[in-house]
């Protein structure tokens, strides 16, 4: 509860705080300005890096691996843009260190330690299966021929409407 009034009461405080000590030395309205161009810029990171951060997931997916680290990365990427998005620069500071790819992977791997989390990077067909299938690593099926006989459904219900 003591976090959420920090979050809620002193963060707005700060910001102000900070705004005006800010816009003292540039002026307000170029203060006013760095505030929204951090916007846009956190917008544009935001939507380059999760577009890297997805693509690094689904092909971690394609090769039956589980993108756990990518997945939180999304996590702080998306929590960054938030506080880029939010008025200030207590917040932005913030939200650029969560962009900045190798603090972002710092941070996560740090949250997962503290936390006591661990990500076992493991191949999905492995984790579903438990074992490696067998058929995979055997060799000896490749260059033999499978004989066999068919018929079609058609050939089944319509014996005088054959097409051969």
């Amino acid at each position: 509860m003591r976090f959420l009034f920090l979050l809620f009461i002193l963060l707005p405080i700060l910001e102000m705080v900070v705004l005006i000590k800010v816009g003292s030395i540039i002026g307000a309205w170029n203060a006013v300005a760095l505030v929204i161009l951090s916007v846009f810029i956190g917008i544009e990171v935001i939507r380059r890096q999760g577009f890297k951060t997805t693509l690094r997931a689904r092909q971690k997916m394609a090769a039956g691996e589980l993108p756990a680290m990518e997945m939180l990365e999304n996590l702080a990427i998306a929590l960054g843009g938030l506080l880029m998005l939010i008025p200030g620069f207590i917040t932005d500071f913030l939200g650029i260190f969560l962009l900045i790819p190798p603090v972002r992977r710092f941070l996560v791997r740090r949250w997962l330690t503290a936390t006591g989390m661990k990500v076992q990077q493991t191949n999905i067909y492995e984790a579903e299966f438990h074992r490696e299938p067998t058929w995979q690593n055997d060799q000896t099926h490749i260059h033999h021929t499978i004989d066999g006989d068919y018929t079609r459904e058609q050939d089944k219900e319509d014996p005088e409407n054959r097409n051969c």
